[in-house]
């Protein structure tokens, strides 16, 4: 079997994979995928004699840890064809990816597993402080009925000024998360119609923007991403929308890539220093002993020579050890 990157001009040809592996998407959203994902994504696929057998798509995000600003990959449609599954296809595929990846500087890797088991063997655990935002029952049939009374309520939202509103809520209350910008709003909307929804703005009341929600018709009626300020109401209400409740709920599982870029992100109240024995099977250039020491101003993970007294650890401990300590909001589908 061949191991490559698909060109641009060939990510369609993964789509068979995709709809065999995911049948639960309907082709309105994968559509949406590959008209709007797979414009600047990777696709790295298993082929035998031209057929795909398997692949992993790996779509670029920048992330905001600790106010510092990294380009990542979230990698999504992770998928081998029944026929080849046990023959180490996924192995040789993450590898090849992950140590590309890590060649270029990317300080983690992460992804929303459909089996957590399958993941920890590669390094990849729970992000065990993440967040997901909620509005209460009675709260999201308001919305829904708000929404069953609208036409095109997003039309006219912009999109700057939305991401402005979003990136302020979020860097106020989180550690890491993904800063939006027009672009990502754009292309946010497009995902919510394919599953017959939309971006909703939110004012206050003299009528400015003070945040949004969104909304899918899919599967029923489902609030996604409620990000607005204390002080947001709907249009002809009088009383303010509740903030939506918080909930620690793992999603995601990460992956240390390049140990000193990733220290270099962090940013912690306590100081915290340690001098470690680093074991990284698949990513060995990890391997290593190292002092690290993370304070308010940054990180540092300078590799040593002299460590006999060193706690010998797997990177994928380290890394759980330290994604714990932030509080997380990244909920992206894809």
């Amino acid at each position: 079997m061949r191991l490559r990157y698909l060109r641009q001009e060939e990510k369609g040809k993964s789509r068979g994979l995709y709809e065999t592996c995911f049948p639960e998407d309907t082709a309105k959203f994968v559509d949406y995928y590959y008209e709007e994902k797979c414009r600047d994504n990777e696709i790295i696929v298993m082929e035998e004699q031209d057929q795909i057998c398997s692949m992993i798509h790996a779509n670029p995000f920048t992330v905001s840890c600790c106010g510092q600003r990294a380009d990542v990959h979230y990698l999504v449609a992770v998928a081998t064809d029944p026929m080849y599954r046990r023959q180490g296809c996924m192995w040789r595929l993450l590898q090849e990816l992950l140590q590309k990846e890590r060649k270029n500087g990317e300080p983690f890797s992460f992804l929303m597993p459909a089996n957590p088991a399958y993941y920890g063997p590669f390094g990849y655990r729970y992000w065990g402080n993440q967040r997901v935002w909620e509005t209460k029952d009675a709260q999201t049939e308001k919305l829904r009925g708000y929404i069953m009374n609208q036409k095109n309520c997003a039309e006219d939202v912009d999109n700057k000024e939305l991401a402005q509103i979003s990136n302020q809520i979020l860097d106020e209350k989180f550690d890491l998360y993904i800063p939006r910008n027009a672009s990502y709003y754009e292309r946010m909307k497009k995902e919510q119609q394919s599953e017959d929804g939309a971006v909703v703005p939110v004012c206050d009341r003299d009528g400015q923007l003070c945040g949004s929600f969104c909304y899918s018709m899919e599967d029923g009626f489902e609030i996604r991403e409620p990000l607005w300020k204390a002080h947001a109401k709907l249009p002809g209400e009088s009383e303010n929308l509740c903030l939506p409740k918080e909930r620690v709920t793992p999603l995601m599982m990460g992956r240390i890539l390049h140990l000193p870029a990733f220290v270099k992100l962090l940013r912690f109240a306590d100081a915290y220093e340690e001098t470690l024995q680093i074991r990284d099977e698949l990513l060995p250039e990890n391997n290593g002993c190292y002092r690290i020491y993370i304070d308010s101003t940054g990180g540092t993970a300078e590799k040593v020579e002299q460590c006999e007294s060193a706690s010998a650890m797997d990177i994928a401990i380290f890394g759980q050890q330290m994604f714990d300590k932030l509080k997380i909001f990244v909920n992206e589908l894809v």
